[in-house]
């Protein structure tokens, strides 16, 4: 089923908005980007490899251009112009929604009548929904549903674009399935407990979780889920998801950036302590053309992926996960900046300097605040806050401050 809506008593208010988000959600010719987005963030971490960089340029201005009618708290994926997303909830009726990016306009929803969390990826022209015991596929331009399948209960759910291969991870452990038609191609128990998204790359998936109760980082076959090397941890898993680039695989081990050998498993370099200054294990890391990016409570670091050696450091809090690597520019969450004292913001700073490029702060309150990672494709900067309860946009628009 197709729907589109226009609000148009948004803009009559929109003088009155002070630069923050309104608890009335907007969308109109009047508030859409300036070009569609272009570019692609099928999934948590960008791509399958969690590198979170999609190679694009993040837009030069970060103003709020429209938020939709559709309540969600999810991370959204987004390609072909179109944001994907979902609205479970208990009080809600569990649908997959799709919206033009440019304008926000509702393109179709299909009803999926399921609460609780989800995981939502863009693979093969098809939406992918993941959560409680199902997997469902739906037709990109229509939501129609094209399979569902079932599964051994839902965590984490990630897509392999070159093999079309979508991996759920459970409580027990990981299933693959085919995205054209849902069959089931493996599944493995080794691994459990897994604290976040496993990585996809070169054909192996790497999957940081307990083995026999012994916190390890496992690489699995993609064709087949035979297991091909493990290593031990020295701590239970982290936050932080692995990421992996052909440098190796880049782990948070007991508060410290570690670097495996992504064919042995070896355990090749430490880069970074987070321990005694810190105090506070990495949320998010992202890697991309030699430098990695970490953002914790405590602030973000850029270091050498090589050496560890620090590019640059903000000690800004970063009040949530999630981080975007732009071609020239880096987003994430930063709470109580020097630049929005006593706010907690979306802010934009350059990827070589950490200097700051542009931000977008929430009215005070304790919940004015994002509710999952931020997406960055090509012109815009895609969010959940808690005070819509919804989805907004932020782009190269006119500033809302009265």
């Amino acid at each position: 089923m197709k729907r589109r809506t226009f609000l148009s008593t948004a803009a009559a208010g929109a003088t009155a908005l002070s630069g923050c988000l309104s608890a009335l959600p907007f969308s109109d010719s009047d508030t859409a980007l300036p070009d569609a987005p272009t570019g692609a963030w099928i999934q948590h971490g960008a791509d399958g490899a969690n590198t979170h960089a999609p190679n694009v340029s993040a837009p030069p201005r970060g103003n709020l251009a429209w938020t939709s009618e559709a309540f969600t708290r999810w991370q959204p994926a987004v390609s072909d112009g179109t944001v994907y997303t979902t609205n479970f909830d208990p009080s809600h009726e569990g649908s997959a929604i799709a919206l033009d990016a440019q304008d926000g306009t509702e393109q179709w929803r299909t009803t999926l009548d399921a609460s609780g969390e989800n995981g939502t990826v863009f693979l093969d022209d098809r939406c992918l929904v993941a959560y409680d015991s199902e997997l469902v596929a739906l037709d990109s331009r229509t939501g129609e549903r094209i399979w569902t399948t079932p599964t051994n209960g839902f965590e984490h759910l990630v897509a392999d674009e070159a093999t079309g291969t979508a991996l759920v991870a459970s409580e027990v452990g990981l299933e693959a399935f085919g995205a054209v038609n849902g069959e089931k191609r493996w599944e493995t128990y080794t691994v459990n407990g897994l604290a976040r998204e496993p990585a996809v790359y070169d054909g192996r998936v790497f999957a940081v979780g307990n083995v026999a109760g012994v916190p390890s980082l496992v690489a699995f076959s993609l064709a087949d889920g035979a297991e091909r090397w493990r290593s031990e941890l020295t701590a239970a898993p982290e936050s932080a998801a692995p990421v992996v680039t052909q440098e190796g695989v880049f782990v948070s081990d007991d508060r410290t950036l570690v670097v495996h050998d992504g064919d042995t498993g070896d355990r090749r370099r430490e880069l970074r302590s987070f321990g005694a200054d810190d105090d506070v294990p990495p949320r998010t890391v992202a890697v991309d053309d030699g430098t990695v990016f970490v953002t914790s409570a405590a602030g973000a670091v850029a270091v050498d992926s090589e050496t560890g050696t620090d590019r640059w450091r903000r000690e800004t809090p970063v009040y949530k996960p999630g981080i975007c690597v732009g071609a020239e520019t880096i987003v994430f969450p930063v709470g109580n900046p020097e630049f929005s004292s006593g706010k907690k913001t979306i802010s934009a700073f350059g990827r070589d300097s950490g200097s700051l490029r542009w931000h977008y702060s929430f009215d005070p309150g304790f919940h004015h605040q994002v509710t999952s990672p931020p997406v960055l494709v090509d012109g815009a900067v895609f969010f959940t806050a808690t005070h819509v309860d919804g989805l907004g946009a932020l782009g190269d628009v006119s500033s809302r401050k009265g």
